[in-house]
């Protein structure tokens, strides 16, 4: 039987061993350990042991210790000087090793350590592959809610670990859609939401993480009823709460933005108030602060952007033209702030698709590559498009290749976790003449010299499109807002929900 309390906490900072390898002060953390959730199974149902587990930078080998579910402050492993330390804790139905069952896991965001200092750390305790509502640190048992209910906002995770929530609408049953102009601010340590700047009425805009750790706001609808577009920019600092405006060249919205490692945000696509394409493509160069001619134009609407693991080649995959879906992938970089074309005969995508998701796929030693998934085959889905199922790998600027098999949906939210893997969740499928939100949810893992395999998470309680799916520090994912119209009226989904995937190793 699971014990019946909810937070354990190890008060060994005096405790301080020595290592007789090496003679480094080793150190036992001080563990808040939540194991109650607000919803969903319990993380300690049915658990008999816990296995405490410390990796990071310079240890080799993971080092373990096996406790019942009384646990002790002996149970966890010390800790050596370094930095990245990450202290992970898994729940087994039975015992681990002798056929016990591996059901709920937690770990710590990546934390440093000086010799001889104990340090403070937190985990949240997690039930794997449920999506259940996020919870407070100071209660566990109590649901966290944000502070709105969005769709087609953003959600960027900040390089503390906090994840920042811009703009989107709300969506009403009468199919009223009100843009709002608001922030909010999401601490995966606490569990708390918390009200940030306000950067202009926005919805399906772009938010792009800067490498100084700002994020850049671009482009917007700011309003629906007639649409009209918002025509400023925003720099945002959520450290010191700094925002600025900026003025880009072209107002638009539903277009695609990526960052390179010298900090050029490149936007291309999306359309115009009226719905016409935008094929002007614009830069802002975070480094200087101000945006940058680009020449020439990208002729894609509901088309992905993304970079490759050399930091600085951008690949534009998918979408259409004023014929119709796009096959050619094109690679693009800048030199200096002029942007430059790198294949002049690019490869093309076995599948042309409008509305995809792209998420890289692979940890950095796995040789990561773009993974394009979902979208429809053609730009209607009320006149016969329909959603597609096969993914494929973007290789590189020369060549593209078929990757797994998935649900069949347009518009996914998809994301990279830090293990290499992709999770990717919701989006719209596709009946007789019509489009409905999907409530399915995909782990896809990546091997080497073979295909990536897809494991089926379970469904989340809602069906949703137009949210956001963010990598939080512990290795869930967070999944705000978006909108239900499966039942044939819009509903907003006003819970805030995380998921804990199973273990790659």
């Amino acid at each position: 039987m699971a014990p019946r309390f909810v937070r354990s906490t190890l008060l060994a900072a005096a405790l301080v061993s020595l290592t007789p390898a090496c003679g480094e002060k080793e150190v036992r953390p001080a563990l808040d350990l939540l194991t109650a959730s607000c919803a969903g199974t319990q993380p300690l149902a049915g658990v008999t042991h816990l296995r405490f587990r410390v990796t990071g930078p310079g240890i080799d080998t993971p080092r373990e210790r096996v406790s019942t579910v009384e646990w002790a402050q002996e149970d966890v492993p010390a800790l050596p000087p370094g930095s990245a330390r990450v202290l992970e804790v898994r729940a087994y139905v039975g015992a681990p090793g002798q056929g016990g069952q591996l059901v709920s896991v937690g770990r710590t965001a990546p934390f440093d350590v000086a010799e001889g200092q104990a340090p403070k750390v937190r985990v949240f305790l997690r039930r794997l592959g449920e999506f259940v509502p996020v919870n407070l640190a100071s209660d566990p048992r109590t649901c966290s809610l944000p502070a709105e209910a969005r769709a087609a906002h953003t959600a960027t995770t900040l390089p503390d670990g906090r994840v920042l929530i811009t703009g989107g609408y709300l969506p009403e049953e009468n199919g009223t859609r009100l843009v709002s102009g608001t922030t909010e601010v999401f601490d995966p340590a606490d569990g708390t939401f918390s009200p940030g700047p306000d950067v202009g009425a926005r919805a399906f805009h772009t938010a792009s993480l800067l490498p100084d750790g700002r994020v850049f706001l671009a482009g917007g609808a700011e309003s629906f009823a007639p649409v009209s577009l918002q025509s400023t920019a925003r720099l945002v600092d959520v450290a010191t709460g700094a925002v600025s405006e900026l003025t880009p060249k072209v107002a638009r919205y539903q277009h695609s933005a990526a960052v390179d490692a010298a900090g050029h945000v490149l936007l291309v696509g999306g359309r115009a108030a009226e719905g016409s394409g935008v094929f002007t493509a614009e830069a802002f160069d975070g480094a200087s602060g101000r945006f940058v001619e680009v020449a020439g134009e990208v002729r894609r609407v509901d088309t992905t952007l993304t970079v490759m693991a050399d930091g600085r080649t951008f690949l534009i995959a998918g979408g259409a033209d004023t014929q119709g879906p796009v096959a050619e992938v094109v690679a693009v970089g800048f030199s200096g702030t002029d942007l430059e074309r790198l294949t002049n005969v690019p490869p093309r995508l076995r599948v042309p698709r409008v509305g995809a998701a792209v998420a890289v796929l692979g940890r950095p030693d796995e040789s990561p590559r773009p993974l394009l998934m979902g979208g429809f085959d053609d730009v209607d889905p009320t006149l016969d498009a329909r959603a597609v199922g096969a993914s494929e790998v973007l290789e590189d600027v020369m060549a593209v290749s078929d990757g797994p098999a998935l649900m069949p949906r347009s518009n996914p939210c998809a994301v990279s976790l830090a293990d290499g893997r992709v999770v990717a969740l919701g989006g719209r499928g596709t009946g007789i003449g019509t489009t409905y939100a999907v409530p399915w949810a995909e782990l896809i893992t990546p091997y080497a010299g073979a295909q990536a395999t897809v494991l089926g998470l379970t469904l989340m309680p809602q069906p949703r499109v137009w949210h956001t799916c963010s990598a939080l520090p512990d290795g869930s994912v967070l999944v705000v807002g978006g909108v239900d119209d499966s039942t044939g009226e819009p509903r907003a989904n006003t819970e805030a929900l995380v998921v804990m995937p199973q273990p790659r190793d």
